[in-house]
């Protein structure tokens, strides 16, 4: 079991470090007050709960006052908290005992590179169309 402290959760390569360490659950603890109750708190949750699809392991999320939550290893997110409201929940988390390194896992690097070529290839799409139609 690997736990990590707020904004931790959003970089992708911690996350990586621990799986590498043989995480099998990974539980992040956090404060979300600063970010107040527009849309931040629920940006810095998905951004959390990604973890669990990109390395196959359950991220438990729990707050104070920003949104608890469990997502599977399968990127399937269970009964959320109200946002700033006193809550509990029970939740039964399957998960593996010895998880395989997913393929971003082993090739972390390729993917932002992958990326970016998929993004240039849309943009050169778009230009050739607008091209060829003149506008």
């Amino acid at each position: 079991m690997a736990r990590k402290i707020c904004y931790e959760s959003l970089f992708p390569a911690f996350s990586k470090a621990l799986a590498e360490l043989g995480a099998q659950v990974i539980i992040n603890v956090t404060n979300d007050s600063w970010y107040g109750t527009w849309q931040e708190p629920y940006q810095h949750m998905y951004m959390t709960l990604a973890r669990s699809v990109e390395f196959r392991r359950p991220v438990i999320r729990v707050t104070n006052t920003g949104i608890t939550t469990v997502a599977l290893a399968s990127g399937e997110i269970l009964q959320q908290s109200p946002l700033h409201q006193e809550w509990s929940g029970v939740y039964q988390v399957a998960y593996r005992k010895q998880p395989s390194p997913t393929f971003y896992q082993q090739h972390f690097l390729l993917m932002p590179v992958l990326c970016s070529i998929g993004v240039v290839l849309i943009l050169l799409t778009i230009v050739t169309k607008k091209i060829r139609c003149g506008g």
